[in-house]
């Protein structure tokens, strides 16, 4: 703690994650950080010693905690980082701790399509940049024009997405680097439509997924086998694996791509119940799931 870089923040040591994640499990924090607002981050980002690690969580689904916990510091970006701003030529600026819900219902207040579907996303804008998050056939790099990052010296820089390396549920930034907000380039659409576009998503997702349970989110990647991406709760179901249990974590029954919290799981529950899923799906069919 004496080693740590003054912020107007505050740190917390051994600081309980669980219910940073939207699956309610894990271990602390070897230190909390409580930054006060992206200078506070900064400030850090150039000040800390080069072999401290730094993990920034956001919204906290696709996100499993070990039981023992994370070493180094950890942070949360959630108000004081969630600006959601609609610009000219149809462009909105999203900082990376606004819900990928708030970037969807600003689009929609503007007549701006193109993020519908992220009203069925969770997570939040730096999570979505982090693992290209898309669902209902679209991508968060679909409609990206730039990328604004903290560096490792806590210097604010933008990035042309195009020179971002991504695809499937991944990007790739240079190291040390910390998601700031992203720029969404999208077309004037009708309201009208735009809302019930929400509104069907929002449906599909309430009628389809465990909503109101913890829950990881999608767990497995959808897998591609000779070319053609195949759906991974279809693949999970076809194994036999929908309802699986180990302690408290269980593939939900409602959605076999979402593992769920049945209460008192453990991440080592939910890794347990991983590998055998991942090992029934290989043997059964020959899929290497991830």
């Amino acid at each position: 703690m004496k080693n740590l870089p003054k912020i107007k923040g505050t740190y917390t040591p051994n600081h309980p994650l669980a219910d940073f994640t939207t699956v309610k499990v894990g271990g602390n924090a070897e230190v909390f950080a409580a930054f006060a607002d992206w200078s506070d981050l900064s400030s850090f980002l150039r000040n800390k010693e080069a072999d401290l690690s730094l993990l920034i969580l956001g919204a906290g689904s696709n996100a499993l905690i070990a039981d023992v916990g994370i070493k180094g510091v950890v942070t949360h970006l959630g108000r004081g980082f969630d600006a959601v701003d609609v610009r000219k030529n149809n462009t909105i600026y999203a900082e990376a701790g606004a819900t990928c819900g708030k970037v969807a219902r600003a689009a929609r207040t503007a007549g701006l399509k193109g993020l519908a579907f992220y009203a069925g996303i969770p997570g939040s804008i730096g999570g979505a940049l982090k693992m290209n998050a898309g669902c209902y056939g679209s991508e968060t790099f679909d409609f990206l024009t730039e990328i604004h990052v903290l560096n490792a010296s806590g210097v604010t820089q933008i990035i042309n997405a195009k020179d971002v390396p991504h695809g499937y549920r991944y990007s790739e930034l240079p190291a040390g680097s910390v998601f700031k907000a992203a720029v969404f380039k999208l077309t004037l659409g009708d309201k009208a439509e735009i809302k019930e576009e929400m509104k069907k998503i929002n449906h599909e997702r309430t009628d389809s997924q465990p909503i109101g349970v913890p829950s990881s989110g999608s767990w497995f990647r959808n897998p591609t086998v000779d070319g053609k991406k195949l759906s991974a709760w279809k693949v999970t179901d076809d194994a036999g694996c929908r309802g699986m249990t180990v302690g408290g974590a269980q593939v939900s029954e409602k959605h076999a791509n979402f593992f769920i919290n049945t209460g008192g799981a453990t991440a080592a529950d939910f890794i347990e119940l991983s590998r055998q899923v991942e090992a029934k799906i290989l043997a059964e069919q020959d899929i290497k799931m991830h």
